[in-house]
């Protein structure tokens, strides 16, 4: 094997005055030589602590900078206390801090205040502050200084740099105004939401752990939130959602506390308090009223709807509503709400069928959720299911203030009534809509070269046999072969597909031993569209009657005369 040699295309050192056009050489990145029978200064030694510590904050940079975990800051306005429980944090210089134990400030001790910054300041002034909690070194114990020469005398200096953390507060240049803490706060979340004024007051060894209101010398509040930022690479993606969104829980939580504590409910209007919202958070329960279907929480312009969700899903719908813009209270135009209502499995088994709608063959839609619209006043009709107002009242005697949430729908959702938000058994296809006289119609788009799938294929890769089948499971072998065969048939027939699906709409799952012989035949016979027709006129709810009439129009169809059998006693066992 040959010796792979590399080939430079200049060089650093003869390169004199051109050395910067051929290579890229940082000052702070330069190293000590070391070689027996050199004399070593401090200089030098210095050099390579400086080279390690840059090199170590390179990497500490490539992860972000923020709090990892932990330094959960929190005021205690009768002692004074001002308490960092332990935790880690990197700093934007690459610097990583960690607080092994936790940290007591006392903002009554100003002794100490004004010995640590050289009796400096001995009352603070009227303003917002932002707590950090910074990098320092500090030099401490003692050693010798030996002469270098005769005529010089020994002395002294410091013998060790200790690496440290300290607490402390930053001036921030916003009014502190004549107001309730609750509205500061409120208004400070927006003034506050990605703006860099304040972020760049903080100093670059240090992050920002919370937001300190001080008056007539006095701390009177701490936000833990506010200036407070996890650990994030970039300024990207929908972090003024995520911020927003955990201001705001904070915030409400304490709004629920601060109502409780004067004898007031939580039925409130959102602009109240706050004039943005993020695309999704916690729901004052008393604000709405799912048995009389009104809300009094947004805005009327607002379109709100209600819905029970399985507790699972929660974390992940809320996930994907977070990728929405932030609601802006005071803007005039028309956003989608859905308030959602966590539920167990077994309660959601329970209370969701009974708020679905029924099939409808016009249009071919599948059963799904009737999602319950909410007014800032009560209209009437509200349910359009008689057993809606009932079981809404199930469904709100399990719930409590925290459970309830809500989320802002996207607006393409909103408008085909197909909603991101996965509550039904399936999914709705959207009417199309007649185009406006004027409207010259939809153009079309120039063909960039792929294959433009027909309306067929798309219903079909949604909706097929083997989706049908894991709906309505085969019971038998036989009904397995069943639906194999009218994969392998007719899989690729949408309107068979769809004659099928409206089959087993009709039919009862009290039939489920015979439905797929019974569809195999009518498919291969072409019998499917004469045997829908009579369904559609059985106008009996009774289970019973559904299958008498696909065992009467069966025989005049000529299907085989076991199934047929099978048919009628499964009737007279329904009947029974």
């Amino acid at each position: 094997m040959s010796e792979i040699l590399f080939q430079p295309l200049g060089d650093p050192i003869g390169a004199g005055e051109s050395l910067k056009h051929i290579a890229d050489i940082d000052p702070r990145m330069t190293r000590t030589h070391y070689f027996d029978g050199r004399l070593l200064t401090a200089e030098d030694l210095e050099r390579d602590q400086i080279y390690l510590d840059q090199r170590l904050r390179e990497i500490g940079k490539t992860f972000g900078h923020g709090i990892i975990s932990g330094l959960e800051l929190s005021y205690d306005r009768f002692s004074g206390l001002l308490t960092l429980q332990p935790g880690l944090a990197m700093t934007s210089l690459g610097r990583v801090l960690q607080l092994s134990s936790q940290l007591l400030v006392n903002l009554g001790d100003r002794a100490l205040i004004s010995q640590l910054n050289s009796s400096k300041y001995r009352k603070f002034n009227r303003a917002l502050y932002g707590v950090v909690l910074r990098y320092v070194e500090v030099a401490t114990d003692i050693a010798e200084v030996f002469p270098t020469d005769l005529a010089a005398k020994r002395g002294s200096d410091y013998a060790l740099v200790t690496e440290s953390l300290q607490m402390g507060l930053v001036p921030l240049p916003l009014p502190l105004p004549q107001q309730e803490p609750i509205h500061i706060r409120a208004n400070l979340i927006r003034e506050l939401l990605g703006n860099d004024l304040a972020d760049s007051l903080i100093p670059e060894d240090s992050v920002a752990l919370g937001l300190l209101a001080i008056q007539n010398d006095t701390p009177q509040w701490l936000d833990s939130q506010l200036l407070r930022q996890p650990l994030r690479l970039e300024q990207t993606g929908n972090y003024l959602q995520q911020d927003l969104s955990r201001q705001y829980e904070a915030l409400l939580a304490d709004i629920f506390t601060t109502r409780a504590a004067g004898g007031l409910s939580n039925q409130f209007a959102a602009t109240d308090y706050f004039s943005l919202l993020p695309p999704a958070g916690t729901l004052p329960k008393d604000a709405i009223n799912a048995v009389n279907g009104h809300q009094g929480y947004f805005p009327e312009h607002f379109n709100v709807h209600i819905a029970p969700i399985r507790l699972s899903d929660v974390e992940l719908i809320k996930t994907e509503s977070l990728s929405l813009a932030n609601i802006d209270l005071a803007s005039k135009d028309r956003v989608d709400i859905v308030a959602l209502t966590p539920l167990s499995n077994i309660e959601y088994g329970q209370y969701a069928s009974r708020l679905e709608r029924d099939y409808d063959p016009i249009s071919r839609r599948l059963p799904h959720l009737d999602l319950l619209r909410l007014k800032l006043y009560p209209v009437h009709p509200v349910h359009q299911l008689d057993t809606d107002a009932a079981t809404w009242q199930l469904i709100w005697d399990t719930l409590t203030d925290k459970q309830l949430l809500y989320v802002r729908r996207p607006v393409r959702a909103a408008e085909t009534t197909v909603s991101g938000i996965v509550l039904a058994l399936g999914s709705s296809l959207p009417t199309a809509s007649e185009p406006p006289a004027e409207d010259p119609g939809p153009t079309t788009p120039p063909d960039g070269g792929g294959l433009i799938e027909d309306e067929d294929t798309v219903f079909i890769r949604f909706l097929n046999f083997k989706h049908l089948a894991d709906i309505r499971p085969p019971l038998e072998s036989t009904d397995q072969q069943a639906v194999d065969i009218l994969s392998n048939n007719h899989g690729e027939d949408a309107a068979v597909i769809r004659q099928a699906n409206e089959f087993l709409l009709q039919v009862e799952r009290h039939y489920d031993p015979v439905v797929w012989p019974t569809l195999r035949l009518l498919a291969e016979q072409k019998a499917l569209p004469e045997m829908l027709k009579n369904l559609r006129e059985v106008k009996e709810r009774h289970p019973g009657a559904s299958g008498a009439r696909v065992a009467e129009v069966g025989d005049q169809l000529g299907l085989d005369v076991d199934l047929l059998t099978r048919w009628k006693e499964l009737v007279e066992k329904i009947s029974q």
